[in-house]
């Protein structure tokens, strides 16, 4: 049977995580991935202009692909949070030369007493159900200095059952379940009911999926 949740990458699949996001989004992923940490244009704090001393908690940063980014873009704290222990060995592995940058083995679940001006999370939130989606969010706000932007990169929602069939196999079968339910959530109510005050969208991959930048 299906796990409903897939919150810890394990395996051979977290072994060679890179490499399987390469694959699986056509050798993109990379060039994607500089897009979304360099041109959140709209944002109160762009991501091309954190400059020197901006702090960012990456929740769920898995092999530190963002991590070394993130690195590169500001001088302040990096923090990254994971459960999966091979991807937190390819993180510290990959961020060793970075000085900035801090990894936890941490449940994003559970709160912490970190206070940043960024939180960023990337298609981690999908993978928990509402109950833990919303303990993530108010950690989140709680991990925020005033002003603070939480950046969700993940799906889009969007009506699954209009999709064609061979869309709809290929993600039920690289994704879990509650992926599905995800897409159907509107996660901006969640996040207001939170306190998040205004928000920034950008779209890629022909609208399935978003950068949402809520702000505190």
């Amino acid at each position: 049977m299906k796990s409903l949740s897939k919150v810890e990458v394990k395996g051979l699949e977290a072994l060679f995580y890179d490499e399987l996001i390469s694959l699986i989004s056509g050798f993109t992923y990379k060039n994607f991935l500089n897009v979304i940490l360099n041109a959140c244009e709209g944002s109160s704090v762009k991501m091309n202009e954190i400059g020197r001393n901006y702090s960012i908690v990456d929740y769920g940063c898995g092999s530190g692909m963002a991590l070394c980014k993130f690195a590169e873009l500001s001088q302040g704290q990096i923090i990254g949070f994971d459960i999966g222990k091979t991807m937190l060995y390819r993180a510290y592995k990959k961020c060793k030369s970075c000085k900035n940058v801090k990894i936890f083995y941490h449940d994003i679940r559970v709160s912490s007493p970190f206070l940043v001006d960024k939180v960023f999370i990337s298609f981690v939130l999908h993978g928990f159900d509402h109950k833990d989606r919303l303990k993530i969010i108010k950690n989140a706000y709680s991990n925020l200095k005033p002003n603070g932007e939480f950046c969700i990169l993940d799906y889009n929602e969007f009506d699954f059952d209009s999709k064609p069939f061979w869309f709809r196999k290929l993600f039920n079968h690289f994704e879990c379940p509650l992926a599905v339910e995800f897409i159907n959530t509107p996660i901006k109510e969640i996040l207001r009911s939170v306190g998040f005050k205004s928000f920034y969208e950008y779209y890629y991959y022909k609208g399935l999926v978003r950068l949402l930048v809520a702000k505190k």
